[in-house]
Parts: C-alpha cells; structure tokens; sequence
C-alpha cells in the first residue's frame, strides 16, 4: 500500500512490542522498518525502466529476507543505545533528513536567495529542537534486551509485504523459493478508510505519557479498526465476485478467468474483467447502484496480431509476467508502441473508453527487432486530474451508469 498507510502500521507495532518501555521511540524506529521495504524505489535510479518496475515489491519484500533482517538490525540498535556516542549518532540522522527534506523543498526547481534564507531557517529551527530533544535534562537511555529489539524488527518489517498482499500490484512474498506476485486484489493501494482512522488512533497515542493506560488503548484501537477494515474489503471482495459471475451468466460471456479488483481510494466502486481467447469483458459496478450487476463492455484483444513479433521478446515476457497476463498492446508507430495492465481498469471511470487504463506504458521497437521499455509508467493521455476525480465519486455514488 501507499507509504503512509506502511509507516502508520510499522508504528503502531513497534509501539504494541516497546512503547510502554520506550515510548515514542519504539513508535519511530517501528515506523522506520515499515519504510525499509519500499526503499527499492531507489533502483528506480539505477536499472531500467523494466528492470526497477519488475524489482519493486521484489526481493525487499521476501518474509525470508525480511525476517533475516530483523536479527541484523534488532542487533545494531541493541548495540547502538550501549555507546555513550548514540545520542550525536541519532542528531546526526535527523538533522541530515531535515536537510535533505528542505533541500528538496526549496531547491526542487532553482537555487534563489529567498530559497537559501528559508533553507537555512528550517534547517536551523529544525536542528535546534532536534539538539533539544536529544541532549535535555532527564535525557534516558533506553534500556532494552536483545530479543525485544528483534521481535520489534521482525513484526514491524514482516506486517509491511503483508499489508501489500492485500492490494492489486502483486507481491513476490515467497522470494527466493517462488517468483510468483501474491496478490488478493481486495482493496486499493490507496485507501483513506484504511489509513485516516488507524493514523489519527496511532496520533493519540503518541501524544499521551508511556505510561498511561490510554496510550495502549488508542494504539491497539488504530490496529483493530484497520484490520476490520481489511475483513470487511475481504467480505466486499467476495460479493462483488459473486455479482460478477453472475452478470457473466446472465450476458451469456464465455470466458477462461476473471478479476475483481477495487478502484482507487475506495472499496465501494469495483472493476470487473474476463479473459476470453479473443477478447476481455470488462466493466464497472458499485455497492451503490441500483442494479446488482456490471455493465460490460468487449475489448478485443490487439495484441493477437502482434503475436508473431511479440511472443518470446524479453521486455515483453516480463510485463506479461508483472501485469498476471491481463494485458493489451497496440501499435503508435514504426518504432512506438503502447502496453496496458488492464487489472486496474480505466481512469476516468469510463467503460467506454479502452485505452484509458490506469497502468500504461511506451515501448520503443530497435531495428533487431527488440522491445525496450521507455517509461516506468505514464497517465492517461490528456487526462483532466480533477475531472477525473469527479467522475469517480460521481461513479461511486451511482450517478453514472458506464
């Protein structure tokens, strides 16, 4: 899921595991191991296109790894609060955060002299509050065995690939033993009814003593509501599976498999596609309309007169692999063509509209032949944002019918 929604819940684990030994550090350093597995974006600087898209949510990811990982840095903070040098050790990490955070926010475009005066401002106020903390009066050395540390480590890294089980993206959980991308399709990398409630549960905690009984109340409230939230997507996922199959039966389609899966920041509103040999059946439906059934639309599959060029070219294969096969491609050019991942569906939320998918991406043709990816991913074309967002609240409420 998003990066918000991972940090929230590595904190509220690493609060449950030590907070009532260490309070708002456990939150933080819980919050920092629910990061780490995202941390692969950074390939995205170092590979190709193809290589980082098909890496993300890859080996960082593996419960082996992971749990690997966990002995290794529950050992290194375990070590690192014995030296007397550990309170300039955590200064110098969050004052260089806070100078890379307002590196990026003053000088995203260009360097001016306002942008160098607030640089050195922030950057000031920031390192002054960061010394405070560090090396006030009453200061305490949190004071934490071993096997805590790691149990703190293991949870807060393995519940991150976990919680990304859940959505459409796909999960390589099973690294080294199987490659295949674990995913249950049952709510949307970015859920706000997931993610508000468990962070404002998790912001009251934080804010009270360690020691008060209300803290792990709040905690355990933020982790309670945010797994009912996902049975509840389970649940919604197992209706609209039904209402599927059974729009398919009624509409007479013949098809080899389907997914459902939920439109972004919700899980009210559900795309709907089926394979057949020569085409997908796909479409919308949500809890809030009033026929108990998609409207579907065929899609031709236009790939198929591509077969011949396509079938055992590398770049090909992999985006095959990554998007389940739920794939089209069509032609732009010579040189240029254009792949969708249609598990995604379209945004704007128009059935009608088949090259509008979520997921799309260029490819580029060389004279042997040989397909190379040239974005890691691009929007729809000319696509209003917030016409668009329009149209999905005003498609989830019903209003429209596509």
């Amino acid at each position: 899921m998003d990066s918000l929604s991972q940090i929230v819940l590595g904190a509220a684990v690493g609060e449950a595991v030590l907070g009532k030994k260490i309070g708002n550090r456990a939150m933080i350093w819980g919050a920092i191991a629910g990061t780490i597995p995202d941390l692969d974006v950074i390939a995205n600087y170092f590979m190709s296109p193809i290589n980082a898209l098909t890496f993300h949510r890859g080996i960082s990811h593996s419960l082996l790894i992971n749990f690997i990982l966990a002995f290794i840095l529950g050992y290194a903070v375990f070590r690192l609060y014995q030296f007397s040098w550990h309170r300039w050790f955590g200064f110098a990490v969050w004052s260089l955060l806070g100078i890379t955070s307002a590196g990026l926010l003053f000088f995203k475009n260009s360097i001016s002299l306002p942008g160098v005066l607030g640089f050195i401002m922030v950057i000031g106020v920031w390192n002054f509050l960061i010394y405070k903390r560090y090396f006030r009066v009453g200061y305490e050395t949190p004071i934490v065995n071993l096997r805590s540390w790691i149990w703190l480590f293991i949870l807060a890294l393995i519940t991150h690939p976990i919680l990304d089980c859940f959505t459409t993206y796909g999960t390589q959980i099973l690294l080294p033993f199987s490659d295949k991308r674990v995913a249950f399709n049952n709510i949307s990398v970015v859920d706000p009814l997931y993610t508000l409630p468990f962070l404002f549960c998790l912001l009251t905690a934080a804010s009270l003593n360690r020691t008060n009984p209300s803290r792990r109340f709040w905690n355990n409230a933020g982790i309670v509501i945010s797994t009912f939230y996902i049975v509840f997507t389970i649940f919604n996922k197992s209706r609209v599976n039904t209402i599927f199959e059974n729009t398919l039966v009624i509409e007479e389609i013949q098809y080899d498999r389907y997914l459902t899966t939920p439109t972004i920041l919700n899980n009210m509103l559900w795309f709907g596609i089926a394979e057949s040999k020569d085409n997908y059946t796909y479409g919308f439906y949500s809890f809030f309309d009033e026929e108990k059934k998609f409207k579907l639309h065929t899609r031709l599959k236009s790939y198929k007169s591509l077969e011949g060029s396509i079938g055992n070219d590398k770049t090909i294969s992999r985006l095959r692999w990554f998007s389940d096969g739920f794939f089209d491609m069509v032609v732009l050019n010579d040189t240029l063509y254009e792949y969708s991942d249609l598990r995604f569906g379209n945004l704007p939320v128009d059935s009608t509209q088949t090259d509008n998918a979520v997921f799309k991406f260029k490819l580029y043709r060389h004279d042997d032949g040989q397909f190379e990816l040239l974005k890691n991913r691009q929007k729809p074309d000319n696509m209003d944002v917030g016409a668009a967002f329009k149209q999905l609240w005003d498609r989830i409420l019903g209003r429209t019918k596509n």
